[in-house]
């Protein structure tokens, strides 16, 4: 059966939400318009959405996937943050910067590297953090592409038997975010993206935006 696809425009947007909400606690894959590349979407409690995407993106255990908050101040739920990471999200956030922080204890596992960390992003597209609210749950991103190919600027890059809904918000920028690990109050610049962040090593200091 093939995937629902949608059109995403200011006037199908509010049932966008519902549609995309209503699949991921359902259990299903949604690819959905992310931060400049189309990502694949689960919900982090639902156990074999997680385990069908680990397959689809050959992810090994030991890797976790990005969580997505709907609200910034919601990081402390699942990270330790030190007073740097504060300063980056308070600066970039809502927007495309994701955090490699150390993991609190309770924090799911879908989230966690065999290293003790996860990653988070409160996403800059209003939708995609309107889907998250509506989920009530935390939502786990990983970008649509194979391994070593280009990224999926566009819906139609991406194979309709791997998702279950895909949202349709037209062409993309391929700048995906930019990835910074922060911890013990330093900072490690992962993957270059669309925030500009100043060159690490930084201990402690504020980062200028």
């Amino acid at each position: 059966m093939p995937p629902v696809r949608l059109r995403l425009t200011r006037e199908t947007e509010r049932a966008a939400v519902e549609r995309a909400a209503a699949t991921l606690r359902g259990g299903g894959i949604a690819l959905l318009p992310a931060e400049g590349v189309y990502g694949f979407h689960a919900l982090a409690s639902s156990e074999p959405a997680v385990e069908r995407l680990r397959a689809m993106k050959a992810r090994a255990p030991e890797r976790g996937f990005i969580g997505l908050l709907a609200r910034a101040e919601d990081l402390d739920a699942y990270a330790e943050a030190p007073r740097l990471a504060l300063e980056l999200a308070s600066a970039h956030w809502p927007g495309p910067l994701t955090l490699v922080l150390a993991a609190r204890p309770d924090a799911p596992n879908a989230l966690r590297a065999s290293d003790g960390t996860i990653a988070l992003r409160c996403p800059g597209s209003e939708f995609l953090r309107a889907v998250v609210a509506a989920t009530g749950g935390l939502v786990l991103s990983t970008s649509a592409n194979e391994p070593g190919s280009p990224p999926a600027v566009r819906l139609d890059a991406v194979a309709a038997d791997s998702y279950d809904l895909g949202i349709d918000g037209g062409d993309l920028s391929g700048i995906p975010s930019t990835l910074v690990r922060v911890v013990s109050g330093y900072l490690e610049i992962l993957r270059a993206g669309a925030v500009r962040i100043a060159e690490p090593p930084l201990d402690g200091g504020a980062v200028p935006p």
